[in-house]
């Protein structure tokens, strides 16, 4: 009969809290802003196409390709230019969303990443050293947070674009400054 300890089987656990990166607010703060940006550009450039002959004219009002004609070709390029940069933001947040999962069980913080390749991390309570709370101007405004856990071995595992950061900060020293202690 052999004296070797079982590890702990997954219905021992009790999940403390789970997340995901909240991008949403940084969606509307996104569009917000590149639609002001737009409207002040396009604005601009038709009060610069459209000065009645002056000789501040010089942004064509129309402009003709192969029999079609593209009325306000400046402006529309402008438009489109600010459309797909809000795209590709829009893209980059939906992915760090996509691809981010952090679980805090009483036994550890599980960090979850990718979405085709799965990197599955676990930060014992053994090896937690500190957990750390950043907040730009941006984050505050938002009630987001960057929460840096450190370990003992050196290690950084960042959550990013969490919402409550402070109660999750919490949770996570409570709970990983606390080691499990198994008697059988």
């Amino acid at each position: 009969m052999s004296d070797e300890k079982k590890p702990p089987t997954s219905e021992a656990r009790t999940l403390v809290w789970s997340g995901r990166p909240s991008v949403s607010p940084y969606i509307a703060i996104y569009g917000i802003i590149l639609m002001v940006i737009l409207i002040v550009l396009v604005t601009v450039e038709f009060l610069l196409g459209s000065s009645g002959g002056s000789p501040a004219t010089f942004l064509p009002r129309s402009l003709t390709l192969g029999g079609f004609r593209i009325l306000y070709p400046i402006e529309l390029a402008t438009a489109v230019i600010i459309i797909l940069i809000f795209l590709g933001e829009l893209l980059s947040l939906a992915l760090l969303r996509a691809r981010s999962k952090y679980e805090l069980y009483d036994d550890g913080l599980y960090v979850n990443l990718g979405i085709i390749n799965l990197e599955n991390t676990f930060l014992s309570p053994m090896a937690f050293s500190d957990a750390r709370l950043f907040r730009s101007w941006t984050m505050r405004l938002v009630h987001r947070g960057l929460i840096i856990v450190d370990a003992n071995d050196g290690r950084h595992f960042y959550l990013r674009l969490i919402k409550d950061p402070l109660q999750v900060q919490s949770l996570i020293r409570t709970t990983l400054s606390r080691p499990r202690v198994r008697m059988d």
